[in-house]
Formats: structure tokens, C-alpha cells, sequence
């Protein structure tokens, strides 16, 4: 049976990654915390955790409901809305664009195998990240160093060497 490591105070709460504030659990025990959390205080993060954990919900469905929550609650500002509409209104959107977009409405996949970029495209990507200064981090766990955005999704919290 795998076993979770558990923040004691939950990181979005202010708790840290220091080894005082986790604690191993077995994943029906780490279930069982955070709904116990969420009867507690009532953060939608250990509702979704809670959820998560207990096989309730999964994949695509868990990030709809992330982002739901992240954003219930919330409106754009009289200012944010024109900066919104004004951005949108200089958008063109080629008919194939639009095909896509129809399709992903109505919930059908769409094949990314024809999705091909052209050689220009690539080319140009390439050249705007020419001389970029690319910060490396080090994994305090495995001691790997790379790349931020890779080491920080394949790393630090998610590092196979944690202990």
C-alpha cells in the first residue's frame, strides 16, 4: 500500500515543506484528513483533496472543478471587462479555428496528429526565445538541476528521491 506525505498545516494556509509540518499517511488516512479539514474550516482545496484522494472524482472533471472554485466568487472589474473585450475584438479567428472551437464545444475529440506547425512557426518561436536568460533551479531531494517550469512540475514536491 503506497503512503502520502501530509501537510499538517496545509500549504495554502501558510504551512511549510519542513519535515515538522508532514507527516505519512496511507492515501484512505490522507482521504480522511482532509475531509476532516474541510468539516473543520470549510477551504475548498481540502474539499477537493478530500474528493480526490477518496476516488469521488478524477482527471478532467477534478480540473473543471479547480478552476470553478478558484474562480466562484470572483468578477472582473468594469476596467478588466473593456481591457477583456478589447483584446478579443482584434482577435482573428481563421474558420478552421472556429471548426475546432465548435468541436470542443460539443465535447468530440479532436486528432492533434494533423495539428501540424509550419517551419516558419517554429522557426520564429525559436528565434523570440534566442537569447532568453533561462534561471536554472537545483532539487534539494535529488540534488538534479534544470530548467525551472521542468524541475519545479518533475521535482521538488513530486521528486522521486522524497523522502
Amino acid at each position: 500500500m503506497g503512503k502520502h506525505i501530509h501537510h499538517i498545516i496545509p500549504r495554502y494556509m501558510g504551512g511549510t515543506n519542513d519535515p515538522s509540518n508532514l507527516i505519512e499517511l496511507s492515501v484512505e488516512e490522507h482521504a480522511e484528513a482532509h475531509k476532516k479539514l474541510w468539516e473543520e474550516n470549510g477551504n475548498w482545496q481540502d474539499l477537493i483533496a478530500w474528493k480526490s484522494l477518496s476516488g469521488q472524482i478524477s482527471g478532467d472533471d477534478l480540473r473543471r472543478e479547480i478552476t470553478r472554485l478558484t474562480w466562484l466568487g470572483r468578477n472582473h472589474s468594469p476596467e478588466s471587462i473593456e481591457k477583456i473585450k478589447k483584446a478579443r475584438s482584434k482577435q482573428i479567428t481563421t474558420e478552421e479555428t472556429r471548426k475546432k472551437m465548435s468541436l470542443a464545444r460539443k465535447g468530440k475529440k479532436l486528432n492533434w496528429e494533423t495539428n501540424t506547425t509550419t517551419p516558419e512557426a517554429n522557426a520564429k518561436r525559436s528565434e523570440t526565445m534566442k537569447g532568453r536568460p533561462k534561471e536554472k533551479i537545483q532539487c534539494p531531494h535529488c540534488k538534479k538541476v534544470g530548467g525551472k517550469p521542468q524541475m519545479i512540475q518533475w521535482h521538488f514536491d513530486n521528486c522521486k528521491e522524497r523522502i
